[in-house]
């Protein structure tokens, strides 16, 4: 059968050149970490492609911190995603990094800015990414690993926790629900922190209405929107093709069935 690994009318790439050690024209990303290690066992590092898109003038970047283990809260396989935006001329009009939960914070980057560096953090055991701790942590220089199609369909095809659960917004970074049109209102360490505590010590934030890097499903009945986490694999034999599939319950108590579609990229619940 046949796989979408990202839309068909993107260019896809592995030019290094164009990520030249995340130093751009108009600025450079630093890498850091603090309270956890940099990615650094032999399947470890960096995966990342280019897709470029003609229509919308731009090129992004995509990025994926993989980790073998996370450590706190446990679960093998930890994935952290930071994609970054380029006009045709390669300069980076703003990036998106992975702000705890695979929700998406958007870093803008104005063409006359004086910023001329914006500093990554690898932060905690979860892995997730800040922006907010520039003055800490270790700097380290990434191994970069293409992000082939094989690798993806290892990733997504796991039928446990270790699954890759980014799929749509992969196959298309331009995607509805993933690019914050505003700043975060509680755009604060604390919040980050937020996300990983078992009793919170802020309330929840509704943290620019859940862009996030995850699927999106509506409930087939009242519209009410579920990022989606872990979804089982199926094959359906008379056909040959393969499907992720999830039954949910929603908060008004309606049950439907949520399916991913392998060869069309694309989330329908019924």
């Amino acid at each position: 059968m046949k796989f979408c690994f990202y839309k068909s009318n993107y260019k896809i790439s592995y030019d290094k050149s164009i990520i030249n050690d995340y130093k751009f024209k108009n600025i450079r990303i630093e890498l850091k970490y603090l309270l956890c290690g940099p990615p650094a066992s032999p399947e470890e590092g960096i995966y990342y492609r280019i897709l470029t898109s003609k229509k919308r003038r731009s090129i992004c970047i995509q990025n994926i911190f993989f980790y073998k283990i996370q450590r706190f809260p446990f679960h093998i396989h930890d994935y952290h995603p930071f994609y970054i935006y380029l006009d045709l001329n390669r300069r980076v009009k703003f990036i998106l990094i992975d702000d705890g939960h695979h929700f998406s914070k958007k870093i803008s980057i104005p063409q006359n800015s004086k910023i001329k560096k914006v500093t990554i953090t690898v932060f905690l055991p979860d892995h997730g990414l800040t922006n907010k701790l520039s003055k800490f942590g270790k700097i380290f220089k990434p191994k970069l690993i293409p992000l082939m199609h094989q690798k993806i369909l290892e990733w997504w095809t796991y039928d446990n926790m270790a699954q890759l659960k980014l799929r749509t917004k992969l196959i298309d970074p331009w995607a509805d629900g993933l690019i914050p049109d505003k700043a975060m209102e509680n755009d604060s360490i604390l919040n980050r922190i937020n996300y990983i505590l078992p009793m919170k010590i802020l309330p929840k934030s509704e943290n620019n209405l859940f862009y996030s890097f995850r699927d999106e499903a509506l409930c087939p009945i009242c519209n009410k929107i579920y990022l989606l986490d872990l979804m089982h694999v199926h094959r359906n034999s008379s056909v040959n093709k393969y499907y992720l599939i999830k039954k949910q319950k929603c908060i008004n108590g309606h049950e439907f069935t949520i399916k991913y579609d392998f060869e069309t990229g694309k989330i329908k619940s019924y």
